[in-house]
């Protein structure tokens, strides 16, 4: 399982963390999510906050994300 930040020519693509792979689809069955606040001007990552989002009515555990080997390095700083 791929955690952590994700980056792509030096910018953040995603990050992943075990509390969201676990707790988001659960909460999305209920119309929220759990996102991380990016700020891209100093490309930092914030806090976690609670979000509203459409509703699903499956759920899909994400543990298989692949990280792409071009150009992507990926760290494992924050769980999270």
């Amino acid at each position: 399982m791929n955690l952590g930040v994700i980056y792509k020519n030096g910018r953040i693509v995603s990050h992943r963390s075990l509390l969201k792979v676990l707790l988001n689809p659960i909460l999305r069955r209920f119309g929220f999510q759990i996102a991380t606040l990016y700020f891209s001007e100093i490309n930092k990552l914030g806090t976690i906050i609670l979000t509203k989002c459409n509703k699903t009515k499956n759920f899909k555990f994400s543990f298989d994300y692949k990280v792409d080997n071009n150009e992507i390095r990926y760290c494992r700083r924050r769980l999270i």
